[in-house]
């Protein structure tokens, strides 16, 4: 570091000299970045939570959706302008894309709904969607939509980039022939069958005296 600067009636002073140039080496040794705690690139992560509730970006407005901590540290750095433009379209599309949870939104007069209603549909890349993740991302956007507005729909496409897993078969199989000698199992009759019948009879009368 520098030496300090003194002032001209104190430096023609050796004394004071002296105790600048240790002040100067002092402050050289002290770790300023502790300090620096709106420096959000370079700040402690522990100091994170804290600045995420000063600049309110908390819990529905941001920070229970940040998947990790480079999100944290840019939902805080974007928290004064999304605050800026809150209410309004960009807002909300804004938060969305700094959660990695990019989406579109389209207002009533887009798909003719009704006035001052709107739609907005968010992709979910490798991730899945239960009702409770469904309800917070409704609570997000209306965090960020202004007061007039209604949410109509809320779509969400669930994207899966993964590798189609290959999944593989195989069969054994074989076949066994047993020769046995010949039997008759079975007997068809194909000409006609002809049956013939026939009968003898021979009547015996025998006549007594009176």
């Amino acid at each position: 570091m520098d030496k300090l600067l003194l002032p001209p009636p104190l430096a023609s002073d050796e004394r004071f000299s002296i105790l600048a140039n240790i002040a100067a080496e002092r402050f050289a040794q002290i770790d300023l970045t502790a300090l620096l705690v709106y420096l959000v690139d370079i700040v402690n992560a522990s100091a994170l939570p804290s600045l995420a509730e000063q600049f309110h970006v908390q819990g529905l407005e941001g920070w229970l959706f940040a998947a990790n901590e480079q999100e944290k540290r840019e939902l805080i750095k974007q928290a004064i302008e999304l605050h800026k433009y809150k209410g309004t379209p960009w807002a909300v599309r804004r938060v969305l894309e700094i959660l990695s949870l990019p989406g579109t939104i389209s207002e009533w007069f887009e798909y003719g709904g009704k006035a001052y209603f709107f739609k907005v549909e968010i992709e979910l890349i490798n991730q899945g969607m239960d009702e409770n993740l469904f309800n917070n991302l409704v609570d997000l956007i209306h965090e960020y939509k202004n007061v007039r507005s209604k949410l109509e729909a809320l779509i969400v496409w669930i994207i899966n980039q993964s590798a189609i897993p290959v999944i593989g078969s195989s069969l054994y199989g074989g076949e066994i022939t047993t020769v046995l000698p010949f039997q008759v199992l079975e007997v068809q009759q194909t000409k006609p069958i002809y049956f013939g019948t026939g009968q003898w009879s021979l009547e015996i009368t025998s006549i007594y005296p009176e």
